[in-house]
């Protein structure tokens, strides 16, 4: 019987010693004959042994007639045989028996596994499986920690008593653990195992040095000359400890990010010889540290050439040297700047794209020229050829019709393509809130024609209907809940056939119009209304809109009170125009009646009991560029009111014109990149004609001025008898003035806010009853409750007039549950 043996050996571990040199033996000549022949003797035995024993590859495709375990005590043989490829009957194969050894390796079970194959007298293999088992942990411990439990040490590793002992795992632990204790600031401590327990007794204790906790105190930027440690500590991550706002933890991990970010924030910046460094030095008390970071600015370098060509120095054909050139964002005589380099990239593949090279790929190159700090820039480009659009097919869309998907898709067929739209009708898909994802892919060239290139749009529908409850609380309404019902999906000609199809969601749906009930009871304020909204009326850019609705406000005051009530019903026309502008014609049928009227109400209001009958339209013109809705940082939004009431018939005929003005500044980026802003409000307002109800008047006070009571801010009615009272009953003209600073205060939970308001109201163009109040407040984030934070102010008037009623706290909360 011949046998093979092959198998895993396992690891040593050093013992420290080194072999004895090598020199040379001399020997007399007598004493070296007899040495050789014995030499040549035991080399022809092992050449003759050699002879007898065949290789791996000599049995190979033999059929294994049985296979066997050796070395078997905790670990049963069925889970051996449960993760080895070879069986009996199939044919022999080496690779197998070796990823036999590989897989039971994996299990941990054992320092070492051998494989025997014997061939026997009849053709066939034996294999036979020789195992050294791992010895089990007889206790797992874990000594010294006492900011962390054994349990938060130990879960992770897996390791415990009764389990086989796996170095690999050991190590692993040991890094965890003390990787764990630098996450929470103890930069110092050290875990280490008691070798000596783990060999004579299978005992592993884990032996934890914690150390003090160390805290960041001082980050200084060595060799910083050209940009101030300020800016620099906005790039970085790492922070100094605060009390409550800022942990100030070493931590390896992101000081590494950081060092990185640094490099990249100077060779942005054209010093491309930037080279940055860290240095952590700790205190003797060991409690505190201070990094630097060490900063080789080198030479700042500019672009003094431009050269461009096609792929091996190819001229270009669609574009010139010279007008790629004046495509890029970077020019000759800049300071190099990475990110010019890359928008001057994407500009380039734009140009291309517009006029239909889909496949254009630009490389720009910045070399070095000489010794200098001049650069020049070398721009490849492989044009690729023109294409015209195909077939736009889109998937993905079991409910949603074709038709609303393909409004927002800006391809036609046989038109040239604009590689730009491949993006841009990405972000319109996703704007219209009725997909989860969206995939644009422009297909491979035609094989009859490779100038055509067809389209695919890919969409992922999510639910577009939801039912929400909530309630907010205000200084100025008081306590109102709200109860809505919204599908963004809507499709009015959709009606079931069968109620299993209502009641599936399977029906109303499709049309891609949005259908909305809300119903709101409060302390003060009663309301319900329905709309719907077709985004695409008659497949044009125009929306067309309708809502019904009740409105009923209860107001209370020194003179008794009374209640608005309100019917209406309402149609809007409206459509983009261009990326910041919006615009929108409104008509609107109201029915108002004050009801509940205390007697001793000013003539005004008594005047205006009704019910009365107002028709009314209306022109709106919005322009905005804030970059975001929730803690905007930049942009503004200007807007424009145009309404008149008695041209459409009617119980009253007047005009109203106003204009609202906002503005975001950011004034500071902390190192959390976190935004504090300054926020500028401007609104003006007039009324033209004499019959303007009080109720459709201008108000200022409460949330719209604060310091002062809710529409306080107002001229105020006259009593039966002739005389002033402090009941306000609007007024004809309007202006408010405010400014507001706000700054992060807790990550990104609170901020805080300064404010000056001011603003006044009067029958007549003025400013002699102005007023202005000084405040503080505020903003509390909670993502749960969307992106309208809430807001708690304290102000103080300032300037005010007699009779004015002031308000010194005023709050809005929205929470949804």
């Amino acid at each position: 019987m011949r046998r093979v043996a092959f198998g895993a050996v396992p690891p040593q571990e050093s013992t420290g010693q080194r072999f004895p040199p090598v020199g040379i033996l001399t020997l007399p000549m007598g004493r070296l004959f007899p040495i050789l022949v014995g030499l040549l003797t035991l080399a022809s035995a092992s050449l003759v042994a050699a002879s007898g024993v065949p290789d791996a590859d000599s049995l190979l495709d033999r059929p294994i007639s049985a296979i066997r375990t050796k070395g078997l005590e905790r670990v049963s043989e069925q889970k051996v045989l449960n993760n080895i490829r070879s069986r009996v009957g199939q044919p022999y194969d080496p690779d197998t028996a070796k990823g036999d050894i590989s897989r039971l390796t994996r299990l941990g079970d054992f320092s070492s596994i051998d494989i025997v194959a014997e061939l026997r007298k009849d053709g066939t293999v034996d294999l036979t499986y020789e195992f050294k088992e791992e010895r089990l942990l007889a206790a797992v411990s874990v000594v010294g920690n006492r900011v962390l439990s054994d349990a938060a040490l130990l879960g992770p590793t897996g390791l415990h008593r009764g389990s086989a002992r796996d170095d690999f795992l050991i190590e692993r632990g040991i890094r965890e653990m003390a990787e764990l204790y630098r996450s929470k600031g103890y930069y110092l401590a050290e875990v280490k195992i008691d070798a000596a327990q783990l060999d004579d007794n299978d005992i592993l204790i884990f032996e934890v040095v914690e150390g003090p906790r160390v805290r960041i105190r001082i980050i200084e930027f060595a060799g910083a000359t050209q940009f101030t440690a300020k800016k620099l500590s906005s790039e970085i991550e790492t922070t100094t400890w605060f009390p409550f706002f800022r942990r100030g933890e070493v931590d390896q991990d992101q000081l590494a990010g950081d060092v990185a970010s640094l490099h990249k924030f100077y060779y942005d910046r054209g010093y491309i010889d930037i080279r940055v460094d860290k240095q952590i030095e700790v205190s003797p008390s060991q409690r505190e540290a201070k990094v630097i970071f060490l900063i080789e600015e080198g030479q700042r370098y500019t672009v003094e050439e431009f050269t461009a060509a096609g792929p091996g120095n190819v001229p270009l054909e669609v574009f010139s040297t010279e007008q790629l050139a004046a495509i890029m964002n970077i020019k000759v005589g800049d300071v190099f700047r990475q990110d010019l380099l890359d928008r001057s990239r994407t500009s380039i593949k734009d140009a291309y794209g517009v006029m239909g090279y889909l496949d254009t790929n630009v490389t720009i190159v910045p070399i070095r020229r000489g010794s200098t700090t001049e650069l020049s820039l070398v721009v490849e480009v492989a044009e690729g050829a023109v294409a015209d659009v195909g077939l736009v097919e889109i998937t993905g869309n079991s409910l949603t019709k074709d038709k609303v998907i393909r409004t927002e898709v800006g391809f036609r067929p046989g038109r040239r393509f604009d590689a730009r739209e491949i993006e841009a009708t990405k972000e319109r898909i996703m704007a219209t809130g009725l997909f989860g994802d969206a995939l644009v892919t422009v297909q491979q060239p035609d094989e009859d024609d490779p100038s055509i290139r067809d389209v695919l749009v890919e969409i992922k529908e999510k639910n577009t209907g939801s039912i929400n409850f909530g309630v907010g609380i205000g200084s100025d309404a008081g306590v109102l809940g709200n109860i809505s019902l919204t599908q963004n999906n809507f499709d009015l000609f959709d009606v079931p056939e069968t109620f299993a199809e209502f009641y599936r969601g399977r029906s109303f749906r499709g049309a891609g119009q949005r259908f909305a009930i809300n119903f709101q009871p409060g302390t003060e304020i009663f309301a319900y209304n329905i709309s719907l909204t077709e985004p695409r009326f008659l497949g044009t850019p125009y929306a067309l809109g309708g809502s019904a609705g009740y409105y009923r406000r209860d107001y209370t005051g020194t003179a008794g009170g009374y209640t608005e009530e309100r019917a209406s019903a309402g149609a809007v026309l409206s459509r983009r125009l261009g990326d910041v502008w919006y615009g929108s014609l409104r008509f609107d049928a109201a029915r108002v009646e004050l009801t509940d009227l205390d007697p001793n109400e000013p003539l005004e209001i008594q005047q205006d009991a009704g019910p009365e009958t107002l028709l009314s339209a209306g022109l709106t013109l919005t322009r905005t560029t804030i970059d975001r809705m929730s803690r905007p940082t930049k942009g503004s939004r200007t807007q424009l009111n145009i309404a008149n009431w008695g041209l459409l018939g009617g119980d009253r005929n007047f005009d109203r014109v106003s204009v609202d003005y906002t503005t975001y500044l950011a004034l500071d980026r902390d190192f959390l990149g976190r935004v504090s802003t300054l926020r500028l409000d401007g609104q003006v307002g007039k009324i033209f004609g004499g019959s303007a109800p009080t109720y459709e008047r201008f108000y200022l006070g409460g949330r719209t001025l604060r310091g002062f009571q809710f529409r306080s801010v107002s001229p105020k009615g006259v009593d039966q008898a002739g005389n002033l009272t402090d009941v306000p009953v609007g007024g004809t003209f309007m202006v408010f003035l405010g400014t507001q600073y706000q700054q992060p205060l807790i990550g990104e939970l609170l901020d805080g806010v300064i404010f000056v308001d001011s603003g006044t109201v009067n029958d007549d163009p003025g400013f002699d009853q102005y007023r202005m109040s000084f405040g503080v407040g505020i903003r509390v984030y909670i993502p749960q409750l969307g992106p309208t934070p809430l807001a708690f102010d304290c102000a103080f008037p300032m300037i005010k007039q007699e009779g004015d009623a002031t308000q010194l706290f005023s709050f809005s909360a929205d929470l949804p549950f």
